[in-house]
C-alpha cells in the first residue's frame, strides 16, 4: 500500500508538511525563516501512535502483565521496524530533503524515515481527528500484531525495555543514555552512547543510529550486570575505566540471562579489556 492510499487528506498541506524533513526546511529558508518542517507532527504522531497501540495490545493481549506489553509495544514502535513500514509505503522516495541530506544517503536513514511515519501519523490526525488515525494505524500494523501470537523474537530483542526492567526491580532507577561520541564520514555516521546507572556509566553502545547505539549499549550493561559474578560484577566509571562496585544485587535471576542471549544476537560476555575501543 502506498502512502497515499492510506487517508484523503481534507487539508493536502498536511501531507507535505508531513513529507518535509528539517534539511529540506533549512535549506530552503529566506529572510523570514526557515521553511516548516516535520519535527512538529512527528511529536504529535509518536504519542498518537503509542496510545493507540497500548489500547489495542492490552485488548489483543488480556493476559499480559505491563512489562509484556510494553516489550510487545516495543517490538512494533522502533526506529528499523519503522523505517521498513516507510519504505513499504513510498516515503523514503516522497519526503522532501535538503541537497546536502540527499547526498549523505538520507532517503535510506532509518532515523529519517521513522520519524517521516510519526509524522504521517500526526498528519493524519490533525486532519480528521483520532477516530480516523486509530483505523490507519491499526490497518498498518494488524499484520505485526499476528506476527506477535506465534512469535517473541522480536520483542525479546529490546534490550532498552528489559535493561529498564532489570533496573526498576533492582535498583528501583532507570537507566539513562547520553551521547558519548559521534564519528565517521558523513555518508555514515556512527554513534558511540553511555548507558547510565545512578550517574555511574554501566555500558557503551555503538550503532548508525542513536537508538541502535542504545539498545547496543543498554544490551552490553545488561550482559555485565548478569555475568559480573556476585562479588565484584563489572562497572564502568566516568571515565570509562573498568572497576569494581557492590551496586548489583546478588538475587538476580539466572534465567533472564539466558533470556537475553536467546533473543537472537550473539552470547553476552563480559569485558576484560581496561577500556571498550570506539
Amino acid at each position: 500500500m502506498n502512502y497515499a492510499e492510506l487517508h484523503k487528506f481534507t487539508r493536502p498541506e498536511l501531507l507535505d508538511l508531513a513529507l518535509t524533513h528539517k534539511s529540506y526546511g533549512n535549506e530552503n529558508a529566506d529572510r523570514q525563516g526557515s521553511v516548516a518542517h516535520n519535527e512538529r507532527l512527528e511529536f504529535l504522531g509518536d504519542a498518537v501512535l503509542g496510545a493507540v497501540l497500548s489500547a489495542v495490545l492490552m485488548q489483543e493481549f488480556p493476559q499480559d502483565t505491563e512489562g509484556q506489553l510494553s516489550r510487545r509495544r516495543a517490538s512494533l514502535v522502533n526506529e528499523e521496524s519503522l523505517a521498513s513500514m516507510a519504505r513499504e509505503l513510498g516515503l523514503h522516495e516522497a519526503i522532501k530533503l535538503g541537497k546536502g541530506e540527499v547526498k549523505t544517503g538520507g532517503r535510506d536513514k532509518p532515523r529519517i524515515l521513522a520519524c517521516a511515519v510519526e509524522a504521517l501519523i500526526g498528519a493524519i490526525h490533525q486532519d480528521a481527528g483520532y477516530g480516523a488515525v486509530q483505523v490507519v494505524i491499526e490497518s498498518l500494523f494488524r499484520p505485526h500484531l499476528e506476527q506477535l501470537r506465534t512469535s517473541t523474537l522480536d520483542y525479546e530483542r529490546d534490550y532498552k525495555t528489559r535493561f529498564q526492567e532489570w533496573a526498576h526491580e533492582q535498583r528501583s532507577v532507570s537507566p539513562v543514555y547520553e551521547m558519548a561520541e559521534e564519528y565517521g564520514p558523513a555518508h555514515a555516521r556512527c554513534f558511540r552512547v553511555a548507558a547510565k546507572l545512578n550517574g555511574e556509566v554501566v555500558g557503551y553502545g555503538e550503532g548508525r543510529s542513536k537508538k541502535a547505539a542504545e539498545q547496543d549499549a543498554a544490551q552490553k550493561a545488561l550482559a555485565r550486570f548478569l555475568t559480573g559474578g556476585s562479588d565484584s560484577p563489572v562497572l564502568l566509571g566516568s571515565d570509562g575505566v573498568e572497576r569494581s562496585d557492590t551496586l548489583i544485587s546478588n538475587s538476580f535471576d539466572s534465567s533472564s540471562l539466558h533470556a537475553v542471549q536467546d533473543a537472537g544476537s550473539p552470547p553476552l560476555t563480559t569485558s576484560t579489556s581496561n577500556k571498550e575501543t570506539s
